[in-house]
């Protein structure tokens, strides 16, 4: 249920009661970005939106939101696009009006202080230089040169030191100029989306919201309306993945037809038989694509088509483009029926999502489609009619061109212009679009079966889950393999009503089927014959995808790099070094013998049914017998790997020293688990305040609890462009050590509310069948005890001191994960 409405002081509120959710959220929007910052001060709204959390009027120090949201399990950020900007965060629904009131204060009454903003303007100068590697910022960057209008895209936006200057008070002032002008009701909405009843929700925003200025009549400038360049083929020189962008100036995208994007997006990313994406990759052309909105405004948006192509030169560029522009003259043709069926796609997908997720996607420029909607067809058709060749732009991004480097948006650009860009004319694919009629037929199932986990659940709707057993580690370079080779097969699923997904959770390989008994077994079925003879273009795709997950593993951000590496090292997955020193004899491994054809690596699979009934489980358990691996063959055993090495050093790009220390639980027990969620939830603000604001160490400092390849922990990460390594996980081991003072002084009422907080967690339970029977699987196979609102031990302070002690004591049991930075 939703409705808008609009408050005494003339802000619009968008509230949503969606009884599913566990928790709730809540997103401001500002209708001013960057692009409306004064010339004189690039960076300008950039450095607002990071200031104004550093505290209010009425909420500073510990109390500020975010301080207070680390320690109350929130999920909090910020983004500043070319014309607007977002403040976002979601929390336990029974936090929601004490987070929404320091949201407000945040944005109507930030302190903007000296210290915050000398401090900021650091953090925002190590950003910029981590985006001058980013493949992504510097595709977007390149649309300054193929728009002549507005000239704000061409400007710079980020912020440097250089650029803010010495001059604090100066640009303090300017920051609250920046306030004054745009921070009133007449720029900014509100989005709210909780289990709250909708009456609730509207009491909370007029109780708080209440004290946003009234609009002033300085409303926001109008944006000059986009300008195409003469010249429309761009290339860009980038050691990365390599890509085609064709980006589509649009006019007449407002809210009432947004929900037009979505519907295009869902059509373009498609990956069923006969879609967009499977005809490329069935032409070897492009493995990925994804739909883009970089700009949007009052006057004129930016659509962007991504393509990840396969090949570095410039056949794979036009043939995709070829493809691109025949499925383009099809979509005119889709019945609304056809159209309905997408939507309905779109909107399952929506559903999906997190409460906060919601809300942003939203803001951000793809919100829910109405199936129901009875203009889908004429906004569909309109926005078709903006999608031509005089109105679009190319940029094509690969590694094996020559060009001058060209500053635009602050960066330095290998750019250059092509005249003579033309496509490849061959014969046009097959393309088809859902729904196709119900072709499913019962498969024969064999003879034998394997021993099958029934879990019952109120799920009418079963859900299968398979992944590999403890101590067998799926290599990266099949876990893709798989994911490549099963893309159409989940589509074709999810076209049907149902869901097919192989993705890591937590750490584990997972592979997830559900829906109706009938298409779950043709599905499980499908699948099996295709694993039992990949073809060799879904292998070299999974192998293209296995190398650029390779090479993220050293070029994304150095702590991101870190993240990845850890669950790999946990499970016993060979690091990257290894791995390719490894590959050949893996390779050997997985051959069939009669005929030379690689197969999966025959593993042992653990394999459980959740919900369904017994004739479903029947089926499944015949045709699991034809997966290649075992199944249920080994039982799990509660044992925690130990680390190897005090520390594991993996090459990444950039200058900044990164350190991740993960400290899994000392003991199995219910106790212990306890002690470190609770201990989670005490250090992780004190953290951030500590590294990040006090002592200005780096601008990735988090501390967590987190649960990943069966272990469970608590994570310390910091990136820094001014400390060592040494000196980082110097802070971080005094940072833990020191703690025992603030354990030894917490007041037993806060520790009652730690633990009162964590049984209220555990009572929350996903509406969303598939996630509640992932979350059971996950809980079943890990190596802590899996606590319930029963089984939460009462913890005293002398028992939450002996945990810490145990945790200062027991070091060798730290998994220590660095960087070795090195420029480009």
């Amino acid at each position: 249920m939703q409705q808008r409405q609009r408050l005494a002081n003339g802000l619009w509120v968008t509230l949503t009661h969606d009884p599913q959710a566990s928790r709730a959220a809540a997103l401001f929007h500002l209708a001013a970005g960057s692009h409306h910052e004064p010339e004189q001060w690039p960076g300008l709204a950039h450095l607002h939106e990071h200031v104004v959390f550093a505290g209010s009027q009425h909420y500073q120090g510990d109390q500020r939101l975010m301080g207070w949201a680390q320690a109350e399990g929130a999920r909090l950020n910020a983004t500043t696009l070319p014309t607007a900007t977002a403040w976002f965060f979601d929390i336990p629904a029974a936090k929601l009006e004490d987070g929404f009131a320091r949201m407000v204060d945040m944005l109507a009454q930030p302190l903007l202080s000296r210290e915050a903003v000398a401090q900021e303007i650091t953090v925002i100068d190590a950003e910029y230089r981590m985006l001058t590697t980013d493949a992504e910022t510097l595709c977007e960057a390149a649309l300054g040169a193929a728009f002549d209008s507005p000239a704000a895209l061409a400007r710079f936006h980020v912020g440097t030191l250089a650029h803010f200057g010495d001059d604090i008070d100066a640009l303090q002032q300017a920051l609250r100029d920046y306030q004054q002008r745009f921070f009133h009701t007449g720029n900014l909405s509100l989005q709210l989306l909780g289990p709250q009843p909708i009456e609730e929700l509207a009491t909370l925003a007029e109780r708080y919201a209440g004290i946003l200025p009234a609009a002033n009549g300085a409303a926001v400038p109008k944006t000059e309306p986009l300008r195409i360049n003469a010249a429309q083929t761009f290339a860009l020189r980038n050691e990365g993945a390599p890509r085609l962008h064709l980006s589509f100036g649009l006019e007449n995208i407002h809210r009432a037809n947004a929900s037009s994007l979505t519907l295009l997006r869902q059509l373009a990313t498609d990956e069923a038989e006969h879609s967009l994406l499977a005809a490329l990759r069935e032409q070897g052309c492009c493995d990925n694509a994804q739909l883009l909105l970089p700009y949007s405004s009052d006057n004129g948006s930016i659509v962007t088509f991504e393509f990840m192509l396969t090949g570095t030169l410039r056949p794979a560029a036009t043939q995709t483009e070829t493809i691109f522009a025949h499925w383009l003259g099809t979509l005119s043709s889709l019945s609304p029926p056809q159209l309905q069926h997408y939507a309905g796609l779109a909107t399952q997908e929506f559903a999906r999502l997190t409460p906060v997720d919601k809300l942003r996607t939203t803001a951000f420029g793809f919100p829910p489609v109405d199936a129901a909607n009875t203009a889908l067809v004429s906004d569909w058709q309109q926005l078709l009619n903006q999608l031509v060749a005089s109105n679009m732009t190319r940029l094509w991004v690969t590694p094996d061109i020559t060009a001058e480097n060209r500053n635009i948006q602050g960066f330095s650009l290998p750019l250059a212009t092509i005249p003579d860009w033309s496509t490849e004319i061959s014969a046009p694919p097959t393309l088809a679009f859902y729904p196709l009629g119900d072709r499913r037929s019962a498969p024969v199932l064999p003879a034998e079966s394997v021993q099958l986990a029934h879990h019952q659940s109120d799920n009418e709707n079963g859900v299968l889950i398979l992944s590999p057993a403890q101590g067998e580690a799926l290599p990266l370079r099949w876990a893709n393999i798989l994911q490549a080779s099963l893309r159409a097969i989940a589509a074709g699923c999810a076209h049907a009503g149902g869901n097919l997904s192989f993705e890591r959770h937590q750490g584990q390989w997972l592979l997830l089927l559900s829906g109706d008994n009938g298409l779950m077994v043709n599905t499980l079925d499908n699948l099996l014959t295709r694993l039992s003879a990949l073809p060799a273009t879904l292998r070299a795709q999974g192998e293209r995808q296995a190398v650029q997950a390779r090479q993220a593993l050293q070029t994304d951000i150095a702590i991101r790099c870190l993240l990845n590496q850890l669950p790999r090292l946990l499970s016993g997955e060979l690091p990257e070094a290894d791995f390719e020193a490894n590959k050949g004899a893996e390779n050997e491994s997985e051959r069939d013998d009669d005929n030379g054809v690689e197969t999966l690596p025959r593993l042992s699979w653990n394999a459980a049914l959740y919900g369904g009934d017994a004739e479903l489980q029947t089926a499944l358990s015949h045709l699991l017998s034809h997966f290649p691996g075992e199944i249920n063959a080994r039982h799990f055993a509660v044992t925690a790997p130990q680390p190897a090495r005090p520390e594991y050093r993996f090459p990444t790009q950039g200058e900044d020293a990164a350190v991740l220390l993960f400290c899994p639980l000392v003991e199995s027990t219910a106790s212990c688990l306890a002690a470190w969620l609770i201990m989670a939830s005490l250090f992780e603000p004190l953290f951030f305040q500590q590294l990040r604001v006090e002592k200005n160490i780096g601008y990735v400092v988090t501390c967590r609890f987190m649960q990943t390849a069966g272990e469970s922990g608590i994570l310390f990460a910091v990136q820094s462009p001014s400390h060592t390594r040494e000196q980082i996980m110097t802070e971080i081991r005094q940072f833990i050590e020191e703690m025992a003072t603030n354990i030894a002084h917490i007041a037993d009422d806060v520790l009652v509310e730690k633990t009162t907080a964590l049984i209220e967690n555990l009572q929350t339970t996903p509406q969303d069948k598939q996630q509640q029977a992932r979350d059971r699987w996950l809980a079943q196979h890990t190596f802590s005890p899996a606590l319930t609102p029963e089984t939460v031990p009462r913890l005293t302070r002398l028992q939450l001191q002996h945990f810490h002690r145990q945790l200062c004591e027991q070091q060798a049991r730290w998994w220590r994960l660095t960087n070795t930075p090195h420029s480009l």
